[in-house]
């Protein structure tokens, strides 16, 4: 392996490339069996301590053969990656003997992990790839290899092994690749927000950032905002919406951080105030989509996202009602009030919309729970 390993990174030999793949293969399985073959009460030291180092050893060839490898061997090494991980994953601590064993990728491991799976899963075809009398069967089969690789990927995600954030381009496929991988896509944001619904939202609303910053780029800095890319994004951010769950208040901590860590966004400047909207000011066309999640007393309470929305309003200074441009902040605001007629309350020196007696009638005593912890935890902070 370590052989093939030279010979593909330098571009020599490179028709060697099935045995280099069969070989990466074949280490995979020595090393499983080995670990089956310890003793799980009494194990030798010296065994662990030479299992594990060749583990890193595998694990680092297969990394160099994932950057330079053919297709063929590129694939095999980062399945092998994979399936190391998980086996030597930190479960192995369920048993104190095996805690030597455990392996945890670096960062730039888990970023040329991902960045595979995008290149190979959702790269666009090459219409030339196969020929007509073959093409149906060709592309079912390289559909189910890509399938293979993104799974993968998922059962990382699903057992904690990589940093969650880093799926957030995958997440952002869901729409787009529904009929090839939604399924797969889905059940990874399942398995996520198993694991923790905050950092989930938190990674789905990743996504639909970098969506539109690659929208807005694309369009020279201005969004169409009845253009059909647009209308994918926002149904998108409906879609992760309906995937917090039925039951609200298991979601609600999660919901929250979504919409406040949103408003940031939406509203962050590189420079001072200049009284021309923030350059993210359409996002919170995205965000009205996912207003239907959130509890009344979150949204219009006296610590709720309308108040949070005023307070980072302050740093405007005074917002012309009736510019076109701040048009997604209406629809924001309203969508949080429910409806425009309802009469005002005061927060500091700016007017905002919403109901005091309804705040005053709610008779939840723990209503206000999830937003104390928030501001305690400090904005982006907050760990479920």
């Amino acid at each position: 392996v370590s052989r093939g390993a030279r010979n593909l990174s330098s571009g020599i030999n490179a028709e060697y490339g099935d045995i280099t793949a069969t070989a990466v293969m074949l280490m995979q399985v020595i090393l499983s069996w080995a670990l089956y073959r310890t003793n799980p009460s009494e194990p030798s030291k010296s065994e662990l301590k030479k299992l594990r180092k060749s583990v890193v050893q595998l694990i680092q060839q297969c990394d160099e053969l994932i950057q330079f490898g053919v297709a063929s061997v590129q694939k095999e090494a980062f399945i092998t990656v994979c399936d190391m991980l998980i086996i030597f994953a930190p479960q192995l601590k369920q048993n104190a003997n095996y805690s030597s064993l455990i392996v945890v990728p670096d960062k730039s491991v888990q970023i040329r992990l991902r960045d595979y799976v995008m290149t190979t899963v959702f790269a666009e075809e090459d219409p030339q790839q196969f020929q007509e009398d073959e093409e149906d069967e060709a592309k079912t089969e390289v559909l189910i290899e890509k399938r293979r690789v993104l799974a993968s990927f998922g059962k990382l995600i699903a057992f904690n092994i990589i940093e969650m954030r880093l799926a957030a381009p995958i997440f952002a496929q869901y729409v787009k690749s529904y009929q090839d991988y939604g399924d797969i896509v889905k059940q990874m944001m399942s398995k996520a927000r198993e694991l923790n619904r905050t950092k989930c939202m938190r990674t789905q609303l990743l996504s639909l950032e970098q969506l539109f910053e690659e929208l807005r780029d694309q369009n020279e800095g201005r969004i169409d905002r009845s253009s059909e890319e647009w209308t994918k994004i926002k149904d998108l951010a409906h879609r992760f919406a309906l995937m917090a769950g039925v039951d609200n208040y298991k979601s609600r901590q999660a919901v929250v951080t979504f919409h406040r860590e949103g408003i940031i966004y939406c509203l962050l400047r590189n420079g001072p105030p200049d009284g021309s909207p923030p350059s993210n000011i359409v996002f919170f066309d995205i965000l009205a989509e996912t207003t239907f999640k959130l509890m009344d007393i979150d949204k219009k309470g006296p610590k709720g996202l309308l108040a949070f929305l005023e307070e980072q309003l302050m740093k405007e200074g005074e917002i012309p009602e009736d510019e076109i441009e701040w048009g997604p902040l209406r629809t924001y605001r309203t969508a949080l009030v429910g409806s425009m007629s309802e009469p005002y309350m005061y927060y500091g020196k700016r007017k905002m919309v919403g109901s005091p007696m309804r705040v005053v009638e709610v008779k939840r005593p723990r209503d206000d729970y999830v937003i104390d912890n928030w501001q305690a935890s400090g904005s982006g902070n907050y760990v479920q």
